[in-house]
């Protein structure tokens, strides 16, 4: 019962710090809503939602054709993107799954740390030419040119940084510690300058990396190559009422990449997103660099989605208390049940002590008795009268002590009786909390993994351990439902749901199994078991959008990734099982009439007092109950009934009733 005890009180431990954790996860969301209420009050219009970010691409720096990008803004319906090659920029042309499909060099381009591209899909870049300038060129696949042959539209001596917002034809470029936004035609007479410190960056104490323009809005960000002190940051500027929408460090923990430094490379509004580019790496000679669309919010959907949120883990919280307090109530409960052995254990175990010394009583007097007898038997004369007298009394004494060892058995065997009851009922309830304990434990372990967001997870109907669990992220759930209607004639007036019958629930969900930055073994291990419930025909519940109790593991879809960090994608399809139940109380056998058959009235026909036939078919490859429901006209559920096979698991070459 102690080890019972135990895992209760583990229980109540786990519970109590979910609880603790999400009680703290739901005041920063209310936090996060009052101040998105703030901003809308205060005029802030813009936000990004990081938590639903989505990678877009990852590839290995050095690796042809994928050498890593500075900057990535969309293109011909897929992207274009660059990076630097020495002194040269390369231009990088990917299609919508961010596939190589061509590229160009500009020699002497420079980092290519950002670019635009305008309406006529030339791309506007700063250049190395006496200095830097801006140039605009379009892209041609397969070619090489020379900065020196291109027209300069703007000098500086300062390393310049360009911009193209096609949606208000305006170019945006930074030069020293200013951004300017000017007409294409008119790039020395910026019709806006910003100085960078006005948009929240620290002049000197951070390194500014790239900034996208998307009129009024300037998105930047700022972050060293291998210092926590100078993180990963990201900021968003409103030139029109020159106001900070937000400056803000980036949650890299949650973007699941391996290495532990994340120098942020090109920034790019698409408007309802921004594209960023991560150089990722050990702060050593291993990197990779990661391209994120990070939504975009506006301050009513700022608000929104945070209410949303706020709601959330409103529900998670209260799902936590609810799991704290019966955690609680297990722990006291198996507190007191141990209790109650401890003493049943204490009765029984002195009942036992009690009818041990009245055996040594008993025998002690009955060695006394045999020893007066053999000197009674050579006594004579008064000293036979007094050991007379004295086994008599010895005789008494051992019938009263015999009495009351007879009592102590009796008392013995009632203790013993009721511990083994207790026991009993201790072990079986002891199965069953465990079982419980487990299942909060693994919904304890899915809240503290997601945070309350809702998620679809998959836990099999008998867990073996609390890492018996699957959280799948979910990009999609597609539930299907099919109905087996009969196509051949039926009788006239022969209601419907007679001869057709309820098909398949099934849902496929695709998402990703999502794991620590880095710690690939984990996340196999997370799949291989996914894959095994599956391989076992498992029985599994479904908990999402969509949830099923009872369900099996129809197919598992995994694309090739050439390489895994921090997820998995998948597409799981489950199939739901229903479990038949019958709620029809046999009859007691009534007294068989030896009359006349009798006639059922209108029919026709004659009622025959007989059994009915039993009819058994030999099994062949392709059987099942709704074929043989049809042909020998009986529901599927008797089918199923009169039969022990499931109903995807009719073996061939086996005895099946039908009849």
């Amino acid at each position: 019962m102690a080890a019972t005890s135990d895992v209760a009180k583990n229980a109540y431990n786990s519970a109590l710090s979910v609880l603790d954790s999400t009680q703290a996860a739901y005041n920063q969301a209310n936090s996060d809503y009052l101040e998105s209420l703030n901003n809308q009050t205060d005029g802030a219009g813009l936000d990004i939602d990081e938590s639903s970010h989505k990678l877009l691409a990852q590839y290995t720096s050095g690796t042809s054709p994928y050498i890593g990008s500075q900057y990535c803004v969309p293109y011909n319906g897929g992207y274009l993107i660059s990076y630097s090659s020495g002194e040269d920029t390369v231009y990088q042309q990917m299609d919508s799954s961010m596939k190589y499909v061509s590229k160009m060099i500009v020699v002497n381009g420079g980092h290519g740390s950002s670019f635009g591209i305008d309406g006529s899909g030339n791309i506007w870049a700063s250049v190395r030419k006496n200095g830097y300038q801006i140039s605009k060129f379009p892209y041609q696949a397969g070619s090489s040119i020379n900065a020196s042959s291109l027209e300069p539209l703007f000098s500086s001596q300062s390393l310049l940084r360009v911009n193209y917002d096609i949606a208000n034809n305006l170019v945006g470029y930074t030069a020293d510690d200013s951004y300017c936004i000017c007409d294409p035609s008119d790039l020395n007479n910026p019709k806006k300058t910003i100085n960078i410190s006005t948009m929240g960056f620290s002049v000197g104490q951070q390194t500014w990396q790239s900034q996208s323009l998307s009129w009024p809005y300037v998105f930047w960000q700022s972050g060293a190559y291998n210092s926590n002190s100078d993180p990963a940051t990201v900021g968003c500027f409103n030139a029109d009422t020159n106001t900070k929408e937000f400056v803000k460090s980036y949650l890299t923990s949650s973007y699941g990449m391996k290495y532990s430094y994340n120098e942020p490379e090109g920034i790019y509004s698409t408007g309802s997103a921004v594209l960023v580019t991560f150089n990722n790496n050990d702060n050593g000679s291993n990197s990779i660099n990661y391209l994120f669309s990070i939504p975009t919010l506006t301050a009513d959907s700022t608000v929104s989605e945070r209410l949303k949120a706020l709601n959330n883990l409103k529900k998670a919280l209260a799902d936590a208390k609810t799991a704290f307090n019966s955690a609680k109530a297990d722990f006291q409960k198996y507190q007191s049940t141990s209790k109650t052995i401890v003493k049943d254990t204490r009765i029984y175990k002195n009942a036992t002590k009690d009818v041990k010394n009245q055996k040594k009583l008993v025998a002690s007097t009955k060695k006394k008795i045999a020893i007066v007898t053999k000197q009674y038997a050579k006594a004579t004369g008064s000293k036979k009268q007094s050991l007379k007298k004295q086994l008599d009394n010895l005789n008494k004494v051992y019938k009263e002590q015999d009495s009351a060892l007879t009592t102590l058995k009796k008392k013995q065997s009632t203790a013993k009786s009721k511990l083994s009851k207790a026991q009993s009922k201790s072990s079986t309830a002891e199965k069953a909390l465990k079982r419980s304990i487990l299942k909060k434990e693994i919904s304890a372990a899915v809240m503290t993994e997601t945070g309350g967001k809702d998620v679809t997870w998959i836990t099999p109907v008998n867990p073996g351990s609390k890492e018996s669990y699957a959280v799948l992220w979910p990009d999609s759930e597609d539930f299907s439902e099919t109905v087996n209607v009969n196509e051949t004639s039926v009788i006239k007036h022969t209601p419907i749901n007679t001869v057709t019958q309820a098909g398949t629930e099934s849902i496929s969900v695709g998402g990703a199994l999502i794991g620590e930055d880095g710690d690939v073994p984990t996340l196999v291990k997370k799949f291989e078991r996914v894959r095994k419930w599956a391989e076992n025909t498992a029985e599994v519940q479904l908990i999402g959008q969509t949830s099923f109790t009872h369900a099996i593991i129809s197919a598992i879809d995994k694309p090739h990734d050439t390489y895994v960090t921090n997820q998995i994608p998948l597409t799981i399809t489950l199939q739901k099982v229903d479990w038949a139940s019958s709620n029809i109380k046999k009859k007691k056998n009534s007294t068989k009439s030896k009359g006349k058959a009798k006639k059922v009235a209108g029919s026709g026909h004659t009622q025959k007092n007989s059994k009915s036939t039993v009819k058994t078919v030999t099994t062949k490859s392709g059987d099942t109950y709704y074929k043989f429901s049809q042909k020998y006209n009986v529901s599927v559920a008797q089918l199923r009934k009169w039969n022990k096979y499931a109903d995807r698991s009719i073996p061939v070459s086996v005895k099946l009733r039908v009849k």
